[in-house]
This record gives structure tokens, C-alpha cells and sequence, in this order.
């Protein structure tokens, strides 16, 4: 053999290594892939597995964060943080209970007085039926016959006694799942600095700054929506509870108590279902008290947009009211209820977050933008034209005579 084939028989380096790329990277791929698909498996089934105890974690933190206000201040004062935390909660979990135990009986209460009047209800629906269309029905064969289907209250019976043995089955999944709520809220709040140090000390300095400012601005816009909307709903259940007595609405102080709840914490809709239920209940009185009551809302309506509402909540959401209805949609899209609930104050925490971490610029000169500028000398203007109007009806007053 001579040197020439010898040389052409040796393997060339660049072509084996171009031929055999595929033998080292196609198993590496091959393991990512897998481990990759597996991650997301087992991500989704965590996540999947987990998802009740995780909402149930994100209502404890912002139940603590709304109470924590009311437990710092008593520590000010020289409580111990456990015993504050426990008052606070006790004081709550006392409100909560009163408030549902008055709804309660005003659904009772309007039901059995509904089934009381069935029968002139009845009569007034068989007489506008018989004058409108000539009709000759017996308005007491239909009362007799509602009241003496046997078989008809028996399956109401059956169906009555299954809802009760559910809604008893419900009544516990809520009651353990309020506890657990409960628990959770007591140990963030009774070591909140403890809790807070812990997870700091696990974040470089720098880390450590970002994080802690993430946490207060948290905890004020949770604390501070709260408490602005605690305190419209204390003015909205007097002057509601002043104008049913008056009106002489029944139950005026539990409707009082429902209109002030629902129409400051239940975002977006809570207004209309918060007057709703007043108007059904004084319709089932008298239709001219109902009319009453639908202008006592309209009236505290216009005193809370123009009037408390933003002296109130200025310095506290800070929302836009595109960006709050859209936050509660996506809340409620993602958590039902609780979302919407909760929409509020995340979005509030969200904005206060890029304000503080956004950059800002300087508004570049347009006549579709309003400079802060021109918005302070407009804000002057209506002030201005304010005090004119006062100084008007001043005037025209009737002078005293000495």
C-alpha cells in the first residue's frame, strides 16, 4: 500500500465532527424538552392543586393589611401586638355578624309578609285580568287550589329540606375556610415586623430597599382604600337610615346598613344592587314610598360624587374610573367576587408602584393635552366661579330688619 492511500483512508477531523454534531446535542435537546414539558406539568398541577389555599392566602394578607391601621394604632397606645390583633379581629368578626344577622331577618322578615299578601295579590291580578280581557276567572278557586295541592307541598317540602342539607353542607365549607382565613390573619398581623425582618434578610441591601417600599406603599393604598371607604360607608348608612325612618321605610337601619356596605365595597355595580333592594322592599309597601326612596338615593348619589367622595378618596386611590371598572372586570373574570373585591386596591397598588419607579417627563405642548398648568388655573377658575355663586345668593338674601 503505498503513502498516498494511507493518507486517504485517515478520517478527516472537520467532517466527523460536522457529521457527528447531531450525536451530542440531539439527546441534550431531548432531555431539555423533556424536562421543560415536565416543569410545565408539574407547574399546573401545583398551581391547579393549590389554587384555593393561594386565594385564600392573597384575602388573608389584604384582610391583615386592612386591619393592620387599627392594630398599629392600639400598639401606639401600649397594647400588646397579640392582644390588639385579637380586639381588632373580634370587633370585626362582631360587625359581620350583627350585619348579616339584620339582612337576614329582613329577608325573612319581607318573605313571610309576601306570603301573608299572596292572596290579595292574587285578587288584584284575577281582577286586571277579568276588566282587561273579559275574563270570568274565580280568583278564590285558584287561592284553594294553591293551598291545597297536597302533592305540590310535598315536593315543595322535599325540595325545601335538600336545599337545607346543602346549604348546612355549605355553611361549614365557608365556616372553615373563614377560620382559616381567620388564623392567617391573626399570625401576619400579631408578627407582622417579625414576618416582614424575615423575608428582608433574604434579599441583598439594595434588594432589601426595593422591597420595603413595595410593602408600605401595599399596605397604605390597602390600609387607606379601606378606610376611605369605610368611612363613606358610616355616612352613607346615617343619612340613609335618617331618610327611610323618615320616609318610614320598615327595618330602616339594616336597609341603611346594606345601601352604606354595598355601594362603598362592592366595585362598579355596587351602587345599583345597594339601591335595588330598598326600592323592592318599599314597593312591597306602597309604590308612592318607593319613589321616595329612589330620590333619597339620587340625593345621596349627587352628595357623595361631587361632595365627600373626592376629599375623601384623593389622597387614598388615586384611580382613574376607566382604570377601576376595568380592574374589576379582570377581577371578577379571575376570582369571581373576591377578584372584583380585591380589584380595587391591587390596581391602586399597582399605579402607586410605577409612580414611584416609572419615569416621568415633561408634557410635550399640544392643544389636545391640558398642561398641569392650564389644569391648576382651570381648577382656579371653577373655585372662583364657586365663591361667585356664593357671593350672588349672599346678596340676594333678604336683609334682617333691626
Amino acid at each position: 500500500m503505498s503513502e498516498k492511500d494511507t493518507v486517504d483512508e485517515l478520517p478527516d477531523p472537520a467532517a466527523s465532527a460536522q457529521s457527528g454534531w447531531y450525536r451530542v446535542w440531539l439527546p441534550r435537546l431531548a432531555t431539555g424538552a423533556i424536562t421543560v414539558l415536565a416543569s410545565i406539568q408539574v407547574s399546573i398541577w401545583i398551581v391547579s392543586n393549590t389554587s384555593g389555599f393561594m386565594v385564600t392566602l392573597v384575602i388573608s394578607v389584604f384582610a391583615a393589611f386592612a386591619m393592620l391601621p387599627a392594630v398599629e394604632a392600639l400598639s401606639r397606645r401600649g397594647w400588646r401586638r397579640g392582644l390588639a390583633t385579637a380586639f381588632v379581629m373580634v370587633a370585626t368578626t362582631a360587625f359581620v355578624v350583627i350585619f348579616a344577622y339584620a339582612l337576614i331577618n329582613v329577608a325573612v322578615g319581607e318573605t313571610i309578609k309576601l306570603i301573608g299578601r299572596l292572596p290579595t295579590y292574587v285578587e288584584s291580578l284575577v281582577s286586571w285580568a277579568n276588566e282587561t280581557f273579559g275574563l270570568e276567572i274565580s280568583s278564590d278557586q285558584i287561592i284553594t287550589d294553591i293551598t291545597a295541592d297536597q302533592r305540590r307541598l310535598q315536593e315543595l317540602s322535599t325540595n325545601a329540606a335538600s336545599g337545607v342539607l346543602g346549604l348546612a353542607s355549605t355553611a361549614v365549607g365557608l365556616l372553615f375556610q373563614l377560620l382559616t382565613i381567620g388564623l392567617f390573619v391573626f399570625y401576619i398581623l400579631a408578627d407582622l415586623p417579625g414576618l416582614r425582618a424575615a423575608i428582608l434578610r433574604r434579599m441583598p441591601p439594595v434588594q432589601q430597599q426595593h422591597a420595603d417600599t413595595i410593602i408600605n406603599i401595599t399596605i397604605e393604598k390597602v390600609g387607606g382604600y379601606v378606610y376611605s371607604r369605610s368611612l363613606l360607608a358610616v355616612f352613607s348608612t346615617v343619612f340613609h337610615f335618617v331618610a327611610f325612618s323618615t320616609i318610614g321605610v320598615p327595618y330602616s337601619f339594616a336597609l341603611a346598613m346594606w345601601v352604606g356596605i354595598v355601594s362603598q365595597f362592592v366595585p362598579t355595580v355596587g351602587t345599583y344592587i345597594a339601591g335595588a333592594f330598598p326600592v323592592l322592599i318599599a314597593l312591597a309597601e306602597d309604590p308612592f314610598t318607593a319613589v321616595l326612596v329612589l330620590a333619597a338615593l339620587l340625593v345621596w348619589q349627587q352628595v357623595e360624587n361631587y361632595l365627600l367622595s373626592p376629599r375623601i378618596t384623593a389622597n387614598t386611590m388615586n384611580l382613574h374610573p376607566a382604570v377601576a371598572f376595568g380592574a374589576a372586570i379582570v377581577g371578577a373574570s379571575l376570582l369571581g367576587g373576591v377578584g372584583a373585591l380585591l380589584a380595587l386596591p391591587v390596581a391602586a397598588t399597582i399605579v402607586a408602584i410605577v409612580q414611584t419607579y416609572g419615569d416621568h417627563y415633561e408634557l410635550v405642548h399640544s392643544e389636545h393635552i391640558e398642561s398641569p398648568e392650564q389644569y391648576e388655573k382651570r381648577m382656579r377658575e371653577t373655585e372662583d366661579q364657586k365663591d361667585a355663586r356664593r357671593a350672588r345668593r349672599r346678596s340676594q338674601r333678604p336683609q334682617s330688619k333691626d
